[in-house]
């Protein structure tokens, strides 16, 4: 198992520089109590806060961080501050930063990452989470420099940076959360209370702490601070396989099948008929569509906005009884083209309708939740109540694109006990029946379907988990990595 070190440096006040950064000590404490358990070595994970957060006392828990740590193989930075930019370079303050001479009072990030450099750890991964400082005669705060900070770590052997938010932008705190939001969701990864992007191994990349971090504090922001954006930055890619914690005593070694990673792929739908006339906002009147076209659409859109709104205001009501979330929690929209969303902490409901082009007297309701947080939500009695007598079918989306046929060939090749594949002429898509498994499974270049009967998102999760466990690599994250990947 690799050594672990850690250097949390929290400078929450200022003498004079700015105001201080909320919740910044009580968050890195929290940190620094949680690291040992996330495979840190609690000998080497040093937490600077207080009166030690003087640029010179900064510097001297730098100078002398290569025998603080004593030759770990990892170590892991974070920085809770304020920042600036100066004449190109970024420099993040210390309590004592003073304004009449800010760069020279601050500590430059040059000078941290060749600090950082000095202990010769193998990986180095450094967190900074800096809000801007406004500068002397200037009316907007400053920030880091991008620029500056994507040419010092790619040129970095072994660094890799996760930064809180862009150049220009807030890193928000949450009074309700009593955290900064970045900070909040860092907390959230280390002490095992999300498994997303955890490798089988309880491994933690930075490069898979970075993609949850960008997904989960924009959403945050929306429940907390409407109309804000914070979009968290990746620095020195080259070096983002770097593993940040060991979560396997935590959440367990060897995974699951159904794991956050695959969960967020996951996706339940239905489809119902209805009739144009049974729309609320349909007149006897209005001349009824006679092809699937563009009008037909906006036709169908504008009769059925009363009942999208009506089928938001339901679910919404459910949701909130069945889960306890306050109205802050949920982001709920009825747009005018025939489809609205409600999204909450654990998953995401949208509801679309359309023109069926089979039948122009007919509409089809398309019901979807997905970016489930996890397998035991689905099977919570809560999601039961709301949603259980709504899907029929599973799907599971992949990343890339799956060969068929060589799908086929290798079952064919090596035949699971209890299974059977057909095949279609093409090979762009396969049927599995499995013994004892009443779903009908398809599996196409794109997807996973599992269709089943209408009332049991808990079999249809179910049926999944077997399928998985007959073709455990066809939802491996390495064969299956994110989109864009």
């Amino acid at each position: 198992m690799a050594d672990r070190a850690a250097l949390i440096i929290a400078v929450e006040t200022f003498f004079e520089a700015g105001p201080p950064v909320p919740f910044a000590a009580g968050d890195c404490a929290e940190l620094h109590r949680a690291l040992p358990a996330a495979g840190y070595n609690p000998a080497k994970c040093v937490l600077v806060a207080g009166t030690r957060t003087t640029k010179a006392g900064i510097e001297s828990h730098l100078k002398r961080l290569p025998k603080l740590i004593d030759k770990a193989d990892s170590l892991l930075v974070l920085v809770v501050t304020r920042g600036f930019t100066h004449k190109g370079r970024g420099y993040l303050a210390c309590a004592d930063t003073i304004t009449p001479d800010l760069p020279e009072t601050s500590l430059a990030i040059p000078d941290l990452l060749a600090a950082l450099h000095k202990t010769k750890c193998n990986e180095v991964a450094v967190l900074i989470d800096a809000d801007g400082l406004t500068l002397p005669g200037a009316t907007e705060p400053s920030g880091l420099d991008a620029a500056e900070l994507a040419k010092l770590f790619e040129a970095s052997p072994n660094c890799v940076g996760l930064v809180s938010c862009e150049p220009g932008e807030r890193s928000f705190e949450s009074a309700a959360l009593r955290h900064g939001i970045w900070r909040h969701h860092l907390i959230e990864m280390f002490t095992g209370k999300s498994r997303a992007g955890v490798g089988k191994d309880g491994a933690l990349t930075a490069a898979a702490l970075h993609e949850f971090l960008a997904d989960a504090v924009p959403r945050t922001l929306r429940r907390t601070h409407d109309g804000e954006e914070q979009a968290p930055q990746l620095f020195g890619e080259g070096n983002a396989a770097a593993v940040v914690a060991d979560l396997g005593k935590l959440l367990g070694t060897g995974g699951e099948l159904l794991d956050p990673g695959r969960m967020k792929r996951v996706a339940f739908r239905s489809e119902q008929v209805g009739k144009i006339k049974d729309l609320t906002g349909y007149r006897k009147s209005s001349n009824m569509p006679d092809r699937a076209n563009e009008w037909a659409r906006k036709f169908v859109n504008r009769a059925a906005v009363a009942d999208v709104k009506a089928d938001l205001d339901n679910t919404f009501d459910m949701v909130r009884e069945q889960f306890g979330y306050k109205r802050k929690d949920l982001d709920v929209s009825a747009e005018r083209d025939g489809m609205g969303y409600i999204r909450t902490p654990d998953f995401e409901y949208t509801v679309t309708v359309n023109i069926n082009p089979d039948d122009l007297s007919e509409v089809v309701w398309q019901r979807e939740v997905a970016r489930l947080s996890g397998p035991d939500f689905v099977k919570s009695a809560g999601f039961q109540a709301v949603f259980g007598g709504v899907f029929d079918r599973l799907v599971f989306e992949f990343a890339r694109p799956v060969d068929v046929a060589e799908f086929v060939d290798q079952i064919e090749d090596a035949p699971p006990e209890g299974v059977k594949v057909g095949v279609a002429s093409d090979a762009n898509s396969a049927e599995v029946v499995l013994a004892g498994f009443a779903g009908k499974v398809t599996v196409t270049p794109q997807a996973v379907v599992i269709l089943g009967r209408r009332g049991s998102s808990t079999s249809l999760l179910d049926q999944f988990l077997a399928f998985l466990t007959k073709f455990t690599g066809l939802g491996e994250p390495r064969a299956l990595p994110p989109a864009g990947g």
